[in-house]
């Protein structure tokens, strides 16, 4: 991406969607130890709902790839260009998606060798046979050993899966004809609807099964939503602090209140669009390097989550296990989350340095030799 076409606004959002995600994450993992939720939804949904951020990194990652790669295919699909694409989104992913699984490879053998009565409990999370479907990336294709290993990785098998198919929507929808993206508009909006009428917790928060579907109608959502970037409409009511501020209070009530999934991703079509179009105050503020660099590290915040996460459940059951009847103060619960997050963070902006760029470098060098074939 050219810098001149950079929008620099939505890169932090990147961060502190992974973050709400990875602090959601730790609320569910300590109820399934029997205790109670880090913050009661009785008095909140603000972090019960968090598992919707994945859905604004859905519609984010529609947006932003019609503004990088849109235009590519605005005429047609070749075959050059689409080996190009696919294989830029894959050296993106791939990477760092197998040096996770390698870890917990190596936290599974430790569990063997040095905790026997840990992974007697939690051996299912391992299961070699969930390792092939891993390393094609089918977690969230119907598989039933999505929850394991690496298990938040299921959003990126999804991810990929439209990737596939996403050449094909910007054919179709960018800048494409108006009736036909309202007609796509429509028709994702009664998929995300289907999703949580059918989805047993009647909420978006559908993985393995309906995850693919999720990702796809807010992926085409995104598309549909940079087209309205594009032509500019609201620009002039939405460039300001205050539209800003009001989209996020917007996102933060929805979340707050216990609403209809589906009606929080127009509060978040809308945040990003005023995040875009800012030219005040909060451009500045996300302009700044720390909240850029959250932004950067974000996939690496999201996938090195699995790590942390497994162990904390762990750690915290057998702890639970040990002394039976004793129940830890939520305060010291906040202040463990509070340094795995930290850790969290340490870890993935090592993984970013080490893994994530590096790897996705040369794999994108590669493609570069590999692509002379195809002209």
């Amino acid at each position: 991406m050219k810098d001149s076409s950079y929008i620099d606004a939505l890169t932090p959002l990147r961060g502190i969607a992974a973050i709400w995600v990875v602090v959601y994450h730790y609320d569910q993992l300590t109820t399934f130890t029997g205790l109670d939720y880090l913050v009661s939804p009785k008095t909140t949904l603000l972090l019960s709902k968090g598992y919707l951020f994945v859905d604004f990194f859905f519609l984010l990652s529609g947006f932003i790839l019609a503004h990088v790669y849109g235009e590519r295919f605005q005429n047609g699909i070749n075959l050059k260009n689409a080996w190009k694409y696919l294989w830029a989104r894959f050296s993106r992913l791939y990477p760092l998606h197998i040096f996770c699984l390698l870890t917990h490879i190596v936290v599974a053998i430790v569990l063997v060798i040095g905790f026997p009565n840990v992974w007697e409990k939690f051996g299912h999370m391992y299961a070699l046979e969930g390792i092939p479907v891993h390393l094609v990336l089918g977690q969230a294709w119907g598989s039933e050993y999505w929850l394991t290993w690496n298990v938040p990785s299921w959003s990126v098998s999804a991810e990929w899966a439209i990737y596939m198919v996403s050449p094909i929507l910007f054919l179709l929808f960018y800048r494409g004809n108006r009736i036909g993206q309202w007609i796509m508009g429509l028709f994702s909006f009664v998929i995300l609807e289907a999703i949580v009428q059918w989805n047993v917790k009647h909420s978006l928060d559908a993985t393995f099964d309906l995850g693919i579907f999720r990702c796809f109608a807010e992926f085409s959502l995104g598309i549909i939503l940079y087209n309205l970037f594009q032509s500019g409409i609201g620009k002039r009511w939405l460039g300001n602090d205050i539209s800003f501020l009001g989209a996020a209070t917007g996102v933060l009530l929805m979340l707050h209140l216990k609403v209809n999934d589906v009606w929080v991703i127009p509060c978040f079509a809308l945040l990003i669009l005023a995040a875009s179009h800012n030219k005040g105050r909060v451009r500045k503020v996300m302009k700044l390097s720390v909240a850029q660099y959250l932004g950067k590290i974000s996939y690496s915040i999201y996938m090195m989550q699995g790590l942390w996460l497994s162990l904390y459940w762990m750690g915290l059951d057998s702890w639970l296990q040990e002394r039976s009847g004793v129940v830890p103060e939520t305060w010291i619960l906040v202040l463990v989350v509070t340094a795995l997050l930290f850790i969290n963070i340490v870890t993935a902006a090592w993984s970013y340095h080490n893994i994530e760029v590096p790897i996705q470098e040369k794999l994108r060098k590669l493609s570069f030799k590999r692509s002379l074939h195809l002209q």
